[in-house]
């Protein structure tokens, strides 16, 4: 069985020095967002890990996105997040590792509460079979 931290690890590796990791403007992180970032980052963050002989796990793959201002008011950046979207599809669709696999199960854009931000929640279905 893998730990919450092993699940992180692969997942980053698959991010680390893709088109998404290049394509955004701050950095990847298993733990937490920078604090006070207005980059575009991306957290990855273990939503529930199951056991057993196939162990499921879901995870989440966030990449946040700072608004556009137009007259004084904050409104998702649609253009900024749409490519995002895209890149971030094409990479999670479906991955494989040695003992793993996980594919995007759902991408969502939502609102950053209390932020004049948005991102894009990845939530991946992590597979691993446990012999």
């Amino acid at each position: 069985m893998k730990s919450d931290i092993e699940i992180k690890d692969d997942v980053y590796k698959v991010i680390k020095d893709s088109a998404l990791e290049k394509g955004v403007t701050g950095r990847i992180s298993k733990t937490k967002r920078p604090v006070n970032s207005d980059k575009e980052d991306i957290v990855i963050s273990i939503l529930d890990n199951g056991k057993g002989q196939i162990q499921e796990v879901f995870v989440n793959v966030n990449i946040y996105v700072s608004d556009n201002f137009r007259d004084g008011q904050a409104e998702e950046n649609s253009s900024r997040l749409r490519q995002l979207c895209k890149l971030a599809a094409e990479l999670l669709e479906v991955q494989r590792g040695e003992d793993y696999r996980f594919t995007l199960d759902k991408q969502r854009v939502m609102e950053v509460n209390g932020k004049n931000e948005h991102f894009i929640n990845n939530r991946l279905l992590f597979k691993q079979v446990n012999e």
